[in-house]
């Protein structure tokens, strides 16, 4: 063989190993990318696997925050309500309580001035009763003594309705009635006393006696009080 046949063979050689070597090399290149790839994708899975659990283990936090909220919100309004009806339950018994004292106040208050009057009353009965028994044993004058007997019945009859509408309340105006009734006749009784003591028991004769005396009686244009007054009376 000549040399260029063999330098074309040995060319030829040379080209084939150069070729086998770069598909070789460019073989372990693919198997190197594929791996690369592999394992890229795999980390990316786990990163989406850990932001997956990530997530959810958020999620499961807000639910629990959510159910912790929820349940302190609750809690509260629980509590603020219990507040509110204790606060309520505080004024309705202070309240009572300020009643009830009251009432224990207005009910000392009502017996003391039922004791007062009744102690009034029995003094005024007595006096009145007093006086009565003395125009009895007394009764020089019948004509003018039992119409002064019927107002000095005025005094008792007054207090003791007055202390009995004190004491039963549902019956005062009753008892007004008897007062207003009473209280007419004595000035009809009243009457009676001024005609018996100026006329003797005769109208005419008081109704003479007061045109004698209409003279004598001064305009009431001044104040006429004082000693000066009295004494220019006497």
């Amino acid at each position: 063989m000549s040399k260029v046949q063999v330098f074309a063979l040995l060319l030829a050689v040379a080209s084939c190993a150069t070729t086998i070597t770069t598909v070789v090399i460019f073989g372990m290149e693919l198997r190197s990318l594929k791996a690369n790839e592999r394992q890229d994708i795999n980390s990316v899975s786990n990163h989406l696997m850990s932001v997956e659990t990530q997530q959810q283990q958020t999620q499961q936090h807000v639910q629990t925050l959510t159910k912790i909220v929820s349940q302190t919100l609750n809690a509260t309004d629980e509590y603020i309500n219990n507040i509110t009806s204790t606060v309520t339950e505080a004024k309705q018994t202070i309240s009572e309580d300020i009643n009830a004292v009251q009432d224990i106040k207005d009910n000392q208050n009502t017996l003391f001035a039922v004791q007062f009057a009744g102690m009034f009353t029995i003094l005024v009965i007595l006096v009145s009763g007093y006086h009565l028994s003395q125009h009895l044993r007394h009764m020089y004058s019948p004509q003018v003594q039992r119409k002064i007997c019927a107002i000095i019945w005025m005094t008792p009859l007054y207090s003791l309705s007055s202390w009995l509408s004190l004491v039963f309340e549902t019956a005062e105006p009753y008892l007004q009635i008897v007062r207003e009734f009473y209280e007419s006749y004595c000035i009809y009784i009243f009457l009676s006393f001024l005609i018996s003591v100026l006329g003797r028991g005769d109208r005419n004769a008081v109704v003479d006696l007061l045109e004698q005396k209409a003279d004598e009686l001064r305009p009431p244009d001044k104040c006429r009080c004082g000693p000066k007054a009295w004494r220019r009376w006497h």
